[in-house]
């Protein structure tokens, strides 16, 4: 069964497992976390687990992912699809869960499935890191933690991302390590659904706008190739 995400994975895991997949600097942390395609493929497949075992996501149905530029959010989006999810980004009245962070729930529906992503540079639960969770809202990192680092999909949806295709997102130019950097993101999973589904790798620079010196040294450092 090819998901989207089996889409986006099974070459890069094929290529180079190891190679780096998404890579998060904070400037006003400061902290650097990378992690490698199978360090996100493992995420990818607990989000996926708690998705379908304890959220009832089917494939097809909608999630509505309003998530900010970090490092998580990948294993959200590749999780998503997964479990066989087609992800928005925006509202939706056919949503059966919503994947948002702290500072974004009063946006969201109340009456829909709501779990809560970290933001935390080390991806510690919200409890973990200081952050209350209301009650009836799942802790995302916390809950998909006992699931396995392995995922057999239930079957994929016809659309993976705002009503496109997996292949539909594809771009040959972004074949490479893409910049993306900047304070305040709204369409950074968008930006990371084009640039993996090219086969591409991510840097995330966050804590600093994206004119700020320190992005220009993070792109040196990290040899990235386009920006976006």
């Amino acid at each position: 069964m090819t998901t989207a995400a089996d889409t986006v994975l099974q070459p890069l895991l094929a290529a180079d497992p190891g190679a780096p997949l998404v890579t998060h600097y904070d400037l006003a942390a400061p902290s650097r976390i990378e992690l490698s395609v199978v360090s996100t493929a493992n995420w990818a497949a607990k989000i996926a687990g708690l998705l379908r075992d304890e959220v009832a996501v089917a494939p097809g149905d909608v999630v509505v992912c309003d998530l900010p530029a970090h490092w998580l959010t990948a294993g959200v989006l590749l999780g998503a699809w997964w479990a066989g999810a087609e992800v928005r980004t925006g509202p939706a009245e056919d949503a059966v869960a919503v994947i948002t962070t702290a500072d974004r729930l009063d946006r969201q529906p109340a009456d829909v499935e709501t779990l809560l992503m970290t933001t935390d540079p080390m991806g510690r639960p919200l409890g973990a890191a200081g952050v209350a969770v209301p009650p009836g809202v799942i802790d995302l990192a916390e809950s998909c933690r006992i699931h396995p680092d392995a995922f057999v999909p239930s079957g994929r949806g016809q659309f993976a991302l705002d009503g496109r295709m997996v292949e539909d997102l594809a771009d040959p130019t972004l074949a490479g390590r893409a910049l993306v950097a900047g304070r305040e993101r709204d369409d950074a999973l968008t930006v990371l659904a084009r640039v993996f589904a090219s086969g591409g790798s991510a840097v995330l620079v966050t804590g600093s706008d994206a004119d700020a010196p320190g992005v220009a040294d993070v792109a040196t450092t990290e040899r990235t190739t386009l920006t976006l």
